[in-house]
């Protein structure tokens, strides 16, 4: 088995992504198994900064390009720098994040390589080989995947499976010096290069923010089928200002179009960590669960006392929602003295 391990770190606006820290993390912990090195790509203009931000993450050596063709993502010159990376340490493992760019650099890359992809997965471990677990196409259970030695197997990570280094994590490892960070270049003239990416972009509009980010919030006020409609959702919300967190929801509310997609958790949603899970009116659905298990605190109201979410709540409470979140707003505002 190849032991290094290369991870993309995706930048926007010349700064590295909550979700390359994850995957700086992820790919230390899994090269001190292999007995290999943890290797970061980045591309961007004016990133050299980062590249160092990135040895600070975890990583053991780093690969930058840097130049005013690659500001802004392009699948052809990224894809064409990330194959440079890969031809130099020859890894085992490529990891990106499930992100609007990782997900379209990764398949073209796998194209470029003749390598193996395991997409949008929500679990990555060493067992004789990498194995990647990731939500099964109709979303009922979770797919093993293992790809065997031979070409480097690519997996693209959802944001929150994996974790950045703790710092008494971090200074385990050996620190790396300043001089594993190199450079890549593209190939041709850059006016050579203008002519030749068969898409040009001419211009970014930022659009409006949709939602927080639920894989970010410390604490989330999560809701079910059991929030009844759109007004649970309010109550939800009031909550979640109380607390300091975001909302988040199950499948289920987003086909009953009570929230957004970027709050749904689970194997169709986003794995999210946080502090404290209130769960509420959630069955407990695997697809659900699979999502969220990880969090620190996990709290569920539900009106079942058999409801499967009790299996892996800290504190589970047997009630109607409708009765008690409204008592939980007033204890929290009395608390805070609203």
């Amino acid at each position: 088995m190849q032991n290094d391990i290369l991870f993309f770190a995706e930048q926007r606006n010349g700064r590295i992504q909550k979700i390359c820290f994850e995957l700086a993390g992820g790919a230390k912990r899994l090269a001190s198994q292999t007995g290999g090195r943890s290797i970061a790509f980045l591309a961007g203009q004016d990133v050299y900064g980062e590249a160092q931000s990135l040895l600070q993450a975890g990583a053991d050596c780093v690969f930058f390009a840097d130049s005013p063709l690659l500001a802004y993502y392009s699948t052809d010159f990224y894809a064409e720098l990330m194959e440079q990376a890969v031809q130099s340490v020859n890894p085992g493992l490529i990891l990106l994040g499930s992100t609007t760019v990782g997900m379209d650099l990764a398949p073209a890359l796998a194209v470029k390589l003749d390598a193996g992809l395991a997409a949008d997965c929500t679990g990555l471990w060493v067992d004789d080989g990498f194995r990647m677990a990731r939500p099964s196409l109709d979303g009922a259970a979770t797919d093993i995947l293992y790809c065997p030695d031979g070409n480097p197997v690519i997996a693209t990570l959802r944001p929150g499976v994996l974790t950045p280094l703790a710092e008494e994590e971090a200074l385990s490892f050996p620190a790396a010096s300043a001089d594993t960070v190199k450079e890549l270049s593209l190939s041709l003239a850059e006016e050579a290069l203008r002519t030749q990416n068969r898409v040009e972009l001419i211009e970014i509009e930022p659009g409006n923010k949709r939602s927080d980010d639920i894989t970010k919030a410390r604490v989330l006020a999560a809701g079910g089928r059991g929030m009844g409609g759109p007004a649970g959702f309010e109550t939800l919300k009031r909550i979640a200002e109380l607390l300091g967190g975001s909302v988040a929801c199950s499948r289920a509310c987003i086909e009953s179009g009570w929230a957004d997609t970027a709050c749904q958790v689970g194997q169709t949603g986003k794995t999210v960590r946080p502090a404290l899970y209130l769960a509420c009116g959630i069955s407990g659905a695997f697809q659900h669960t699979t999502g969220m298990d990880g969090s620190g605190l996990i709290i569920s109201i539900n009106k079942n006392p058999a409801a499967p979410i009790f299996d892996i709540s800290d504190l589970g409470i047997v009630g109607n929602v409708e009765v008690i979140l409204p008592q939980l707003i007033q204890a929290l505002e009395a608390y805070q003295g609203i």
